[in-house]
């Protein structure tokens, strides 16, 4: 049987390895940015070794607010919670 984890208390009330999966994935939500500063205009087609071509500077920050939605405050909430 398939559990579905919709809400704050069904995540509360479940266990077994659909709260563990559920619990990783949330650990494991990052979202990336791309904190390359680019002028007006450019072209995004550009690829390296293009003249003009600017490198993406890539930064990944963990989704605190995904995991806040759920009750956790912190990667460490969650780490304990899968323990």
């Amino acid at each position: 049987m398939t559990l579905l984890i919709n809400t704050a208390a069904d995540l509360a009330s479940t266990a077994g390895p659909e709260q563990q999966a559920f619990l990783q994935s949330l650990l494991n939500d990052f979202i990336a940015f791309d904190d390359a500063v680019y002028p007006d205009g450019y072209d995004r087609a550009l690829v390296d070794g293009d003249t003009g071509y600017i490198a993406p500077v890539a930064r990944l920050e963990w989704n605190a607010g995904a995991a806040a939605s759920w009750g956790f405050d912190s990667r460490e909430a969650i780490e304990a919670a899968l323990a």
